[in-house]
């Protein structure tokens, strides 16, 4: 198949040879697989991922071009009696990360019906439209062709110097204090027992879904874009933006919906056991330093009972994110900290059970770096009504390890 391996700006090309409509997450790719209206294949491969706009051209290896099209989709476009109104909308949004399109008197942002009640009560009025969406790419992290645009890699925060991406209250952590503390929390060595869970993978094994790297590769792959490593992601990103908005009742549902989601007793064991440790962990080793923060983590955890431990509700992912909202720490490099750790940890069981090699174990890491990245951004701004998992042999996988004769892990 053709590739297109370089991306021409807006104006400075002429004749596209095809055109190709994306809607706006299809504009932000490094490497797919495209077709034309007039039926021209082509792969997209970029050496890294940067916001496409409308009227880009992608240039062919023989020299045609494919002119990129804004796909319309499904807005909301925001108006106020005054831009006083409008700013301080635009800034409540900005400081959640949605991707917004400035239009001069208005805004335009998808549908999500949460926002656009915050919006409403903030005193602006809604219209629902169709339309191509080409947001600012800025403030959420999206690279771009333009010059306008600063690269950004959602893992490691923004181009610009502050570490937190939400800006709410309590001190935000300088860079290598926030970097040492999740290297710590997430690494192997952080004793919240993962080594033990291979989260239904050693079924797998054992079944002959999983049998070398490729196939390990298949199944992370699923798990990290379908399954619960983007469920978690999600749980986490607004776990860490309800404990920096100091929404504790918030933070309630959110640990509630976690343990709930669990598909089965093994894997609701896996991922409370490890909330709860970490918690423990950084209560006994790293205090929080803000008083008014270490407060709200009291108020949220109420005294445990003989029946009802409320730390044992606590989902790793969601200890995670509310425990580096209460440390400073920016919620991006956090969520793609977690999911290294995550992945990292169930290539760690492959390599025991399967087994593979070390090299091996590494080069499923990599190639699952631009995917980890990717979901990474998606989870920065997705609702809690985005989760979901289509996982189904993964959670078959940790029902049928419970009964699993010869096991070497806990799930």
């Amino acid at each position: 198949m053709i590739r297109a391996t370089r991306v021409l700006p807006a104006g400075s090309w002429s004749d596209p040879a095809d055109r190709v409509e994306l809607d706006f997450d299809d504009r932000h790719r490094r490497r797919m697989a495209m077709t034309g209206e007039a039926g021209t294949a082509f792969l997209l491969d970029l050496p890294k991922a940067v916001t496409l706009r409308g009227g880009d051209g992608l240039e062919l290896e023989d020299g045609r071009v494919i002119e990129v099209v804004s796909a319309p989709e499904s807005l909301v476009e925001i108006e106020a009696d005054d831009m006083g109104h409008l700013v301080k909308i635009a800034w409540h949004l900005g400081n959640r990360h949605l991707p917004t399109q400035l239009m001069g008197r208005n805004l335009r942002i998808r549908r999500d019906h949460v926002i656009e009640d915050m919006v409403e009560k903030l005193g602006g009025r809604i219209a629902v439209i169709s339309a191509p969406f080409d947001p600012e790419g800025g403030a959420y992290g999206h690279g771009s062709v333009q010059g306008h645009d600063h690269p950004h890699d959602p893992g490691h925060g923004h181009g610009h110097s502050h570490t937190r991406d939400d800006h709410h209250h309590g001190h935000p952590m300088t860079e290598p204090a926030a970097l040492y503390r999740l290297l710590a929390w997430l690494s192997p060595s952080f004793p919240v027992g993962a080594f033990s869970y291979s989260h239904g993978l050693e079924w797998a094994v054992e079944d002959g879904t999983v049998t070398n790297a490729a196939t390990l590769q298949c199944w992370l792959e699923d798990v990290l874009r379908h399954g619960s490593g983007r469920s978690d992601a999600i749980l986490l990103a607004r776990a860490h933006e309800a404990f920096s908005d100091d929404d504790l009742r918030l933070c309630a549902e959110i640990a509630e919906l976690a343990a709930a989601l669990q598909p089965s007793r093994e894997r609701h064991l896996e991922a409370t056991a490890q909330g709860s440790a970490f918690l423990a962990t950084i209560e006994a080793a790293w205090p929080m330093q803000d008083a008014a923060m270490a407060e709200r983590l009291a108020a949220l955890m109420p005294p445990p009972t003989p029946l009802h431990h409320p730390i044992g509700t606590w989902t790793h992912a969601v200890a995670v994110g509310i425990l580096a909202a209460g440390h400073g720490i920016e919620r991006a490099a956090t969520i793609h900290a977690y999911l290294n750790a995550f992945t990292s940890n169930l290539v760690s069981a492959a390599i025991r059970a399967v087994p593979l090699g070390q090299s091996d174990g590494q080069r499923v890491i990599a190639a699952l770096e631009p995917l980890i990245t990717e979901v990474t951004r998606e989870a920065l701004t997705a609702p809690l009504d985005d989760i979901g998992s289509a996982t189904f042999r993964a959670d078959i996988a940790s029902q049928r390890h419970e009964t699993q004769y010869t096991r070497l892990f806990r799930s």
